[in-house]
């Protein structure tokens, strides 16, 4: 009885150590929900996979049956072409705000539409239109715009200086509209002896025919001289842009301040948020590669990468992401002027940088000057991408899931192909056309917690430096869980000890 009582304690310590000592199973996968009967699928990915997955290309995800057998897929979009891209004026009316001074709720019976989808103003309305400079509320007409819309370029009048506070919003008929974003700003300030100008809004590759711009306060609105508008054309939607996290500096020396971004994620915007109001300085944006990677990278081709974001390439026409000669990890990508100014009609804040779409393992903020021009404390960033979207056949019995970190298929295994990767979209649909959007169901999927926590811990926030990497809460669990074991197996001992000391002493 002594024996077992002693096993059933050891037992009991491997117990309590075993939570400690085993490590949780990382998650690999997620359930796919589908939408419609298919049999093609389009999914678009979260951004949090870029964290979770092995490869920054993503060159490991697979997409399984119920049976656990890879299904062939196709990544909708080429992200390696260029766009189209094209600039145009647009036609923009001016109408007054109702007798309240505010914008009038529904002004479309203002207008009428011409047998092309463009606006006219009736008579009526235009020979009781206000002076422009009293507009409350203007319309712009992109009937005309083919394709998704990058930007508004605004031209204000000359002697327009301040902040304009404004909020957009969309409709495809005049009657039902929807906002656009929040509240945006035109800016115009002089400072210091630089005149600070924001003129440009991005639009996020919105489809609409109109646009409506509503003045925050009527009374401080600018006059409006023209819009230009830039668009691209895509056969296949683009996906919105989302956003990551606030990241903090890395590290910062005496010029510069590096942000470690989140595993394999391709840039292209670039929120930079200063601590400090009143804080204006000029820097120089960065990407950082792998130094090795860049190297080898550099050594194979001299030919200039083009820019995977339409918006940079358009606002940088003639700039490409090339590496420095005397550091071929770092790529210089924007110069700014970054602002945090405190006025009147609340603060101005500089706007967000288009950045080129590459991936890059850190961002490099550099400074004209120590470091301590952006405040007393460094800035946060954050980074925002376009997630990518891939289109599968429901082949096979459901449910499907999303599988990353995945082990090619051993079984059916083709000479020069690995099973379960991408295909081109011409072999995944027959009688695919460039030109034509693919037809295809939706369907979602949803990171586990488990993997999405990993990500933002492990990929989004950098990591903080210590002098030993291994967690101390952990350790002294352990510890303590080893003290507990020892002083079970001490009275294990002592129970032991003292029974055979009984049956010696007992007469035989």
């Amino acid at each position: 009885m002594t024996v077992l009582r002693a096993g059933g304690a050891f037992a009991l310590v491997m117990a309590t150590m075993g939570p400690g000592a085993a490590l949780a199973q990382p998650v690999t996968s997620a359930p796919i929900v589908l939408q419609g009967a298919g049999p093609y699928h389009r999914l678009t990915l979260p951004l949090a996979i870029y964290g979770s997955a092995a490869y920054g290309d993503l060159r490991d995800l697979r997409v399984r049956n119920a049976a656990g057998h890879a299904v062939p897929y196709a990544w909708l979009r080429n992200e390696a072409a260029t766009p189209r891209t094209a600039s145009q004026d647009v036609p923009i009316f001016a109408l007054p705000g109702s007798e309240g001074g505010t914008a009038s709720a529904d002004t479309s019976l203002a207008f009428t539409v011409r047998p092309d989808g463009s606006l006219a103003l009736d008579s009526k309305a235009a020979a009781g239109q206000r002076q422009a400079s009293g507009a409350a509320q203007w319309f712009i007409d992109l009937s005309q715009v083919k394709g998704s819309l990058l930007q508004a370029r605004f031209r204000i009048a000359p002697e327009a200086q301040g902040l304009f506070a404004f909020r957009l919003e969309a409709s495809d008929d005049l009657r039902q509209w929807r906002p656009v974003s929040g509240e945006e700003q035109l800016v115009r300030l002089a400072h210091g002896g630089q005149t600070i100008e924001r003129l440009a809004v991005d639009l996020g590759n919105l489809r609409t025919r109109f646009l409506r711009l509503r003045w925050s306060d009527p009374a401080q609105g600018a006059r409006l001289t023209g819009v230009g508008i830039d668009s691209v054309q895509e056969v296949e939607p683009v996906a919105p842009l989302e956003w990551s996290g606030p990241l903090k500096p890395e590290r910062c020396t005496t010029d510069y301040c590096d942000y470690l971004l989140p595993h394999g994620l391709p840039v292209q915007s670039l929120r930079i948020d200063l601590a400090d109001v009143n804080t204006l300085a000029q820097v120089g944006i960065s990407g950082l590669s792998d130094p090795v990677l860049a190297a080898a990278a550099a050594a194979a081709t001299s030919a200039q990468p083009v820019p995977r974001n339409p918006l940079y390439a358009l606002r940088h026409p003639q700039r490409r992401p090339v590496p420095l000669p005397d550091r071929p990890d770092e790529s210089p990508l924007v110069d700014a002027v970054v602002y945090r100014l405190a006025q009147a009609g609340g603060e101005a804040r500089s706007p967000v940088l288009a950045l080129d779409g590459a991936v890059y393992t850190r961002l490099r903020l550099r400074t004209t000057g120590p470091v301590s021009v952006l405040g007393a404390t460094p800035p946060a960033i954050s980074v925002g991408a376009v997630p990518r979207t891939l289109v599968f056949l429901a082949q096979g019995g459901a449910p499907f899931s999303l599988a990353w970190k995945a082990a090619p298929d051993a079984a059916g295994t083709v000479e020069g192909a690995v099973p379960g990767a991408p295909l081109a979209l011409s072999t995944l649909i027959p009688g695919y056309a460039a030109d034509k959007p693919v037809v295809a169901d939706g369907a979602s999927v949803t990171l586990p917690t488990a993997a999405v926590t990993a990500v933002v811990a492990a990929a989004v926030q950098p990591p903080i430096p210590a002098v030993d990497g291994r967690d101390p809460s952990r350790k002294w669990w352990l510890w303590g869980a080893l003290g507990v074991g020892l002083l079970l197996l001490a009275g294990m001992a002592w129970s032991l000890f003292a029974s055979l000391r009984k049956d010696a002493a007992r007469p035989d």
